[in-house]
């Protein structure tokens, strides 16, 4: 999944990033104990970082084209976070809800996602004021 080539290497570190910085700003929120007051200006904030990403998939069946890669898993598990976390989150977002059915899709995702190893749990730890287990 890494290419040998180094710009194409640094563009896929970048969109990883990308993904890390959103999950982060989730992150804060979810363990803050102001999460209800900062709860409506991280959906804000994701609206926009979604539309972001939904610009940048484009056409694309994955964020770097034909092929699937590593910013891929990472975005997409986010994306089932957010969705626990606020269902409608994808609904003004087509292309991404797109991709997210085509990642689950994926005979090895489909198959692991039905077996009894998979587990649909909470997004975040205990100590979290919002962990998405319920």
């Amino acid at each position: 999944m890494i290419p040998a080539c180094p710009a194409r290497r640094a563009a896929l570190h970048m969109l990883h990033n990308e993904v890390y910085d959103f999950l982060m700003d989730f992150g804060v929120v979810c363990y803050s104990p102001d999460f209800e007051k900062l709860k409506p200006g991280f959906l804000e904030r994701a609206s926009r970082k979604l539309d972001e990403f939904e610009k940048y998939l484009g056409e694309n069946q994955w964020l770097t084209g034909d092929e699937i890669n590593y910013p891929d898993f990472s975005l997409c598990e986010f994306l089932n976070q957010l969705i626990k976390f606020e269902p409608a989150c994808l609904d003004n977002h087509p292309k991404l809800k797109a991709y997210l059915n085509r990642f689950e899709s994926l005979p090895n995702i489909k198959d692991y996602m039905a077996s009894s190893s998979f587990k649909s749990s909470g997004c975040n730890g205990a100590t979290a004021t919002w962990r998405g287990d319920g």
